[in-house]
């Protein structure tokens, strides 16, 4: 998965992929180090999950915009991804047509969120 989105990242001329993680705790680490402009996490991470991994990147850097993607079809993960500060969140399924707006959209300070996540 994480190949396929730097792939779409990389191809586009005017975005680049700063880093990858492969669970919540290194991407905590990567973003301290980082500091990217937008930074997508999955909300199923394993050692750290994904829901505390935002929480702890936006308590130390509430102005983060982060993309939230997942499998689930689930309106409290939806809703808790928003409480905590996410400002998109995407399924998996529409990663292909919607990953790309959801990032220039968060880059530029709005929130995106496709009209049915499923």
């Amino acid at each position: 998965m994480r190949e396929g989105i730097s792939a779409m990242v990389n191809a586009h001329p005017d975005m680049v992929v700063a880093a990858e993680a492969s669970d919540g705790r290194e991407a905590i680490e990567r973003f301290r180090t980082c500091l990217p402009d937008v930074s997508i996490v999955d909300w199923n991470l394993p050692v750290v999950c994904g829901e505390e991994a935002i929480a702890a990147i936006i308590k130390e850097f509430p102005q983060a915009r982060i993309i939230v993607i997942t499998a689930l079809n689930d309106d409290y993960c939806v809703q808790r991804a928003i409480e905590l500060g996410a400002k998109s969140y995407i399924h998996k399924d529409m990663l292909r047509r919607e990953l790309i707006p959801a990032i220039q959209a968060v880059h530029q300070g709005q929130r995106y969120f496709p009209e049915k996540n499923t």
